[in-house]
């Protein structure tokens, strides 16, 4: 098709959440329309004594308000991630208040063409192209594009239509083929830019992604730490060390030994809890981060990882053992003065001391590690 479809249906919440966001951005741009609507229509208002055009200018000041106190209550919303149906909301709020300033142009066009004040005619086809244009340039919702160019130009267009002016007819013909182009560079312009959001979510979702075993890497636990520590809830850190894993790797040789890891991280997902965090810190290294764990839970799920990690392993069509040592850091809800970096130095000691103790069990890391 000339005019290419939008993908908004097909979008990812997060990144329809962060395009309808950007509806909001857009401040200077509502600013520099306003401004040209208000004082061209009241210069009109002027030189002609036209109460009607004075009623235009005071609805353009409303309208033009509106939109300017949308983008600032946008700003100062409550606190916290949006959700796709609150974003929805926000966009029906902007698209009625974009739609009452067009409507506003609109008016301004019939009553500047119906009493025939020919020296505002070129005031309102510069306001049309203005807000067209700019509506364009900026498109991120396609439908919104669509709705504000065709309330406008095509004011505009039948305006110059009923003039009985052969010139001006032909103007309308000429900006019917710019409303097609509109169409058609407002889909492309919204189609690349998800484009690039989806690229752009993809690379980070990558660069936080293990290439080995496919679990989140050191990048991710250390964002989701940080986040688990300043959120004031209770959650436990357990810090997984395998035992065996260098004989592995010796014995059977490095391709095995990715094995085992792959293997490994498979059987963390299969003993961790929903909403577990799991990640691959380091070479044989790995971590878990479970959110409202209590002191209780957290020592079950290490001692469920320390049973299961212990199986026997079918490595490349070799047979091979390996255990693990798990270090535990429970933190208590309502505590935000947690440092990552000293939460995780706890579980360390206590996975190390598990290591000394033996290998292949659990230790709690005392309660003084947390200061």
């Amino acid at each position: 098709m000339f005019i290419t479809r939008n993908r908004t249906n097909d979008l990812p919440p997060s990144i329809e959440i962060e395009i309808i966001g950007r509806l909001y951005g857009a401040l200077t741009q509502i600013l520099c329309i306003a401004v040209c609507l208000i004082v061209g229509g009241a210069i009109m208002a002027v030189r002609t004594g036209d109460p009607v055009l004075w009623g235009i200018v005071g609805a353009a000041v409303v309208t033009s308000g509106l939109r300017v106190m949308g983008v600032f209550a946008f700003g100062h919303r409550s606190p916290g991630e949006l959700m796709l149906t609150q974003a929805r909301r926000w966009e029906n709020l902007y698209a009625a208040a974009a739609l009452a300033f067009t409507l506003v142009i609109a008016a301004l066009t019939v009553r500047i063409f119906h009493a025939e004040y020919t020296d505002g005619y070129i005031l309102t086809v510069g306001l049309t192209m203005g807000l067209s244009s700019g509506v364009c340039s900026r498109a991120v919702r396609f439908w919104i594009c669509c709705a504000i160019c065709t309330l406008a130009v095509g004011v505009l267009m039948a305006a110059l239509a009923f003039t009985g002016d052969v010139l001006l007819q032909s103007m309308a013909f000429l900006l019917g083929l710019y409303l097609l182009s509109v169409y058609e560079a407002a889909a492309r312009n919204v189609t690349q830019m998800e484009t690039v959001l989806i690229g752009e979510r993809e690379l980070g979702f990558a660069a936080r992604k293990d290439a080995l075993t496919g679990i989140a890497n050191r990048r991710a636990f250390d964002e989701a730490l940080a986040t688990a520590a300043a959120s004031g809830e209770a959650f436990a850190l357990l810090l997984l060390d395998l035992d065996g894993f260098k004989a592995v790797n010796d014995r059977l040789g490095h391709a095995a030994g990715d094995d085992l890891l792959r293997q490994v991280a498979a059987r963390l997902g299969t003993v961790s809890r929903e909403g577990d965090f799991i990640a691959r810190v380091g070479g044989d290294e790995f971590a878990i981060i479970a959110r409202g764990a209590d002191a209780g839970a957290a020592r079950n799920l290490a001692e469920r990882a320390v049973a299961r990690l212990g199986e026997d392993y079918m490595l490349l069509g070799s047979a091979a053992q390996a255990g693990a040592s798990v270090g535990i850091k429970s933190v208590a809800a309502g505590n935000q003065q947690n440092e990552p970096e000293v939460l995780r130095r706890a579980a360390d000691e206590a996975l190390y001391a598990a290591k000394r103790a033996g290998k292949g069990r659990a230790m709690v890391a005392p309660l003084r590690s947390a200061a």
